[in-house]
């Protein structure tokens, strides 16, 4: 088995296991009859996508940073890519055509300061910053970039314009990256050691869309069609090393280091609680990292295997019912899902005075109950507090870090349409009855339901 470090340092893709108890044998085939088979990912499927994947990106990297070499100064594109979100969590339903990666890369030697983003009633905007130049004279070493308009001065201050380089920079890096490869044939091969099977795989094109601060990519192939990729670039802001308490690993006190980047989130002109002068200049501070490490605590853990694969049984149900437009199906993104899932981790899993009194948790069955009714809490107070801004209970799986050090809360609905929010609880009961049998909501905890609704939920 892997040790504690190396599952928390992987940077491998995690084929979905789910987790069942004992007395749950014949729960699996109940959930797939109720929900289809979008739980089940065949073997040699994840294989060949995540091989083409792999491949296909680490020739666009190549690509892309011959490119900036070439046309921009101190523009440093890291030589790997980093893993994320459901494809990397253990997490994927339905099929494995949808991977997200970040793009490190860093302005070689420009000094960066972090500066808190406010919005128009200047309350301060939790995980948003602006970066500003601390020494402008620097800026005569990047020529390039500053003739893009890369480097923009606001009232005196010289910060970076996240729409100038998403859009400018790396928009055209990369479209320059993949002109170059789609004039080129690319076919190589694949052997499948546990089949003895071989084929080959025939790149055909690969299209790029926008969704800041996400590049899409469509890579066209020959065997399963098409495999999208969020594309992110994402600028190293800092490392930090944790003491990871051992009552989370069950084992002694571990460090690990974990990596900060910021996306360029700049928005549009639609948002109307941000002052117009900012909006070019924002980033987000990503908690990528953290919430791998989030869902890599479930390996080897009985009660958070239970809670991951309830979240893949929910994951599943909402992709089944938003064809049908469920109100609430329509509002829980992969996203919002995981986040509850991580508050079930956090609340169910952590010794603390919450879990002093409660039984274990001893099954998927137990595990949809306490995820169902979060999402209950969740839907009737129109709220989801994300997981790592503001989080009070933070602090005791990652003490003194950059996240547990903020606290001031967000909520993962403030963007959508407030009627499309508060008509998602009449989605809820739906969800219900196709769970019906598959789930346990006797015998909860009642302070951890009770924190969740009176401390979590409240914004």
């Amino acid at each position: 088995m892997d040790s504690i470090e190396e599952t928390f340092y992987s940077n491998d893709w995690k084929y979905p296991i789910d987790k069942f108890s004992r007395h749950e044998k014949c729960l699996k085939d109940k959930l797939q009859n109720r929900i289809g088979s979008k739980l089940n990912i065949a073997e040699i499927d994840w294989d060949l996508a995540c091989f083409i994947t792999d491949n296909t990106l680490n020739m666009i990297l190549t690509e892309l940073r011959n490119q900036a070499k070439e046309h921009y100064e101190g523009l440093k594109i890291r030589t790997y890519f980093i893993k994320q979100a459901s494809a990397r969590q253990g997490l994927k339903i339905d099929r494995p055509d949808e991977f997200d990666v970040l793009v490190p890369f860093e302005i070689g030697g420009l000094h960066l300061k972090e500066v808190s983003l406010t919005d128009i009633s200047e309350r301060q905007l939790p995980g948003q910053i602006r970066l500003c130049v601390e020494d402008v004279a620097q800026l005569e070493r990047f020529p390039s970039l500053k003739r893009e308009g890369v480097f923009e001065f606001n009232s005196g201050t010289c910060f970076i314009n996240t729409n100038v380089l998403q859009e400018y920079v790396f928009k055209s890096l990369l479209d320059k990256a993949l002109h170059n490869m789609n004039l080129v044939s690319y076919v190589y091969p694949f052997l499948y050691y546990l089949l003895s099977y071989t084929c080959t795989i025939e790149l055909r094109k690969i299209y790029r869309g926008s969704r800041p601060p996400t590049l899409d990519l469509e890579i066209e192939h020959d065997i399963l069609g098409t495999i999208a990729v969020d594309f992110v670039p994402a600028l190293i802001l800092s490392h930090e090393k944790i003491s990871i308490p051992g009552n989370i690993l069950s084992s002694e006190d571990k460090t690990i280091k974990f990596y900060r980047y910021g996306l360029m989130k700049w928005v549009n002109k639609r948002n109307t609680n941000i002052d117009e002068e900012y909006k070019n200049f924002i980033w987000r501070s990503c908690s990528s990292s953290y919430e791998r490490f989030m869902f890599d605590l479930c390996d080897g853990n009985e009660e958070r295997s239970y809670i991951r694969t309830a979240c893949r049984v929910m994951k599943a149900l909402v992709l089944q019912l938003r064809k049908r437009s469920n109100q609430a199906a329509v509002l829980l993104s992969s996203y919002r899902l995981k986040t509850i899932a991580m508050y079930c981790i956090l609340l169910l899993t952590v010794p603390s005075e919450l879990t002093s009194h409660s039984s274990r948790l001893n099954g998927v069955r137990k595990a949809l109950g306490y995820f169902l009714t979060f999402l209950e809490l969740v839907l009737e107070k129109e709220c989801l507090p994300d997981f790592f801004l503001g989080n009070e209970y933070l602090d005791k799986i990652f003490p003194g870090s950059y996240f547990s050090n903020i606290h001031i809360k967000y909520n993962l609905f403030d963007k959508e349409d407030p009627t499309e929010v508060q008509s998602a609880k009449y989605g809820l009961p739906e969800m219900k009855n196709k769970l019906v049998g598959c789930f346990k909501i006797g015998k909860l905890n009642p302070r951890v339901v009770t924190f969740f609704r009176e401390q979590t939920l409240s914004v």
